[in-house]
């Protein structure tokens, strides 16, 4: 379990750190700076497809492309979390156009009066306003991506790890795919441990769900 649980620890990060400053400078950049024009929209009808598109999906296209293309070691949380980052992408762009959005236009337009650029805008009054919803949506797309076992079938995260991974290039293995592992086993003695492994796996579930809705409750604004 513990090996699993860094394991799943180092992928989250590795997730975090891709997908999060992408998705909401994406976001930013798409609603409050692009033009309406034809390929901002079919960029986000796109996004939105995106969003529905099948896990195992995202893990083919993280073989072909991080594996395949850029050489990424096999099996390592690196490539897992990469790989998560993009299925987790869509969802952070979502979350964070909507709470951009929800921030009134009197305080962009009173900021205008007051001589500030479109940016000094953006980052000194919407995107404060808007980070607690920010924060929430990507909570709520890492708890999904923890939750993922195909796209890192794909990538080779199925191997049973003994040793905890130090670094994120090490083979490594996470909790959803040791459960899937333990669950094919026919000898009995695997029942409990697979029980063990889905009680840890939802008690981290758990949490991330508790510290979204904590800070959407903390710093939630009503307008």
């Amino acid at each position: 379990i513990f090996s699993a649980a860094v394991g799943s620890l180092l992928v989250l990060a590795v997730t975090l750190a891709f997908a999060f400053p992408i998705g909401v400078m994406s976001a930013i950049y798409l609603e409050e700076f692009a033009p309406d024009n034809k390929l901002t929209q079919a960029i986000e009808v796109n996004i939105n497809n995106l969003a529905a598109v099948p896990s195992i999906i995202f893990g083919l296209l993280g073989l072909a492309v991080f594996i395949n293309t850029f050489g990424v070691p096999r099996s390592s949380a690196l490539v897992g979390g990469l790989t998560l980052g993009l299925m987790t992408l869509p969802i952070i762009i979502i979350s964070t156009r909507a709470a951009l959005r929800a921030v009134p236009d009197p305080i962009r337009l009173g900021a205008f009066a007051m001589g500030c650029s479109r940016w000094q805008v953006v980052r000194d009054h919407v995107l404060p306003l808007s980070l607690p919803g920010i924060l929430t949506g990507t909570i709520i797309g890492l708890a999904q991506a923890m939750g993922e076992t195909a796209p890192l079938i794909i990538v080779g995260m199925i191997a049973y790890i003994p040793d905890a991974p130090s670094s994120i290039f090490e083979s490594a293995t996470v909790l959803p795919a040791q459960v899937f592992t333990w669950a094919s086993e026919p000898r009995k003695a695997f029942v409990e441990k697979t029980a063990a492994g889905i009680i840890v796996l939802l008690a981290i579930l758990l949490t991330l769900n508790a510290t979204a809705v904590f800070l959407r409750r903390k710093f939630e604004r009503r307008w």
